[in-house]
């Protein structure tokens, strides 16, 4: 197992990880593209390889960070906890620095029989099964959410908003950043422009073809978007936003029953992943919950605080969720 800079890898060293993504890889953080589209975002970026693994990770403010959905390892079969440890220790060595390793599956739990690692409970990730193309998604969200789905759909429909995507990446770009701006996120500080190098991100993603757009638009504005990543049968939704103009409509929960239905039945999609903590909009329509962890080697000083604060930012989205209200209310 050896860690270098993304730089660093030659063309065939690139063309091998893009052949091993196609044939294995299970969520876009493992592609080499969405490895691009961070450098580009001007993250530095670093990979970590060898064993028939590979995992991409950042340095940023004295910490490297694994680059992960639930599953922070391309490899051919869940990578066994030894090889990660392997992969930690390495990470450490090539940048002196503590590694965390955010939001994964709870299964690596196993980690702390094998390296002194720091470990604690996140909220889970929100899936939907698909194999229905979606035929049940509709009626769950109808027993959870009462008749407000129906009533939300055909306001949309009666007053013309419609599903459609933009022309060109530039376009798209430009819009999705437009509605974001608009969005409740751009007045709670959390818009995409305002959290780092993310507006920079997407950007590359959709530039890349590595993301799609679905927009909601009403008399030809975007009002709402939805951004999404397909990996073989698997579909993550990435980010979702809308113009707080229209927040009367729900366009997040149209965008994710009736735009999803729309856009990916009989598409060969089996798995909707929903990228993210339990929320008012995922409870509607979730099929099953993944348990996550974060894992953090390194400074134990430095851990224990980034735990106190994710465990509280996580408190008052529970805090949240039990009062009926949405995640806006979770930032100050």
């Amino acid at each position: 197992m050896i860690a270098r800079s993304l730089a660093e890898l030659s063309n065939d060293e690139v063309m091998s990880w893009r052949d091993a993504f196609h044939k294995s890889g299970c969520r876009i953080q493992q592609s080499p593209c969405y490895a691009l589209a961070l450098q580009r975002s001007g993250e530095q970026v670093g990979v970590a390889h060898g064993d028939g693994l590979m995992a991409v990770f950042t340095v940023a403010d004295k910490v490297a960070t694994v680059v992960c959905a639930d599953i922070p390892v391309l490899s051919s079969a869940l990578a066994p906890p030894d090889q990660v440890a392997l992969m930690l220790r390495e990470i450490r060595r090539l940048t002196g620095l503590s590694v965390y390793m955010p939001l994964v599956d709870a299964s690596y739990r196993a980690l702390a029989e094998l390296a002194p690692v720091r470990l604690w409970a996140r909220p889970p990730n929100s899936v939907i099964d698909w194999a229905d193309d979606g035929a049940g998604l509709l009626e769950r969200a109808r027993i959870r959410g009462g008749s407000q789905i129906d009533r939300k759909r055909r306001l949309i429909e009666r007053d013309g908003l419609i599903l459609c995507s933009s022309l060109s990446a530039e376009s798209t770009e430009r819009e999705v950043l437009a509605v974001d701006d608009r969005s409740w996120k751009a007045a709670a500080g959390q818009s995409l422009r305002q959290r780092g190098r993310q507006a920079a991100l997407y950007a590359a993603l959709i530039g890349l073809q590595v993301a799609s757009v679905t927009f909601l638009r009403h008399n030809g504005t975007a009002v709402a978007f939805r951004i999404d990543a397909q990996i073989a049968s698997r579909l993550m939704c990435l980010k979702w936003s809308y113009d707080q103009a229209y927040a009367r409509y729900s366009p997040g929960t149209y965008l994710l029953t009736t735009g999803l239905i729309a856009g990916w039945a009989g598409r060969g999609i089996r798995t909707v992943d929903l990228c993210g903590s339990p929320d008012h909009l995922k409870d509607l329509i979730y099929s099953h919950r993944v348990p996550r962890i974060d894992v953090w080697y390194g400074d134990g000083s430095a851990g224990r605080e980034l735990e106190q604060e994710r465990l509280a930012f996580d408190a008052r989205l529970r805090a949240n969720a039990q009062a009926g209200k949405g995640l806006r209310h979770a930032y100050p």
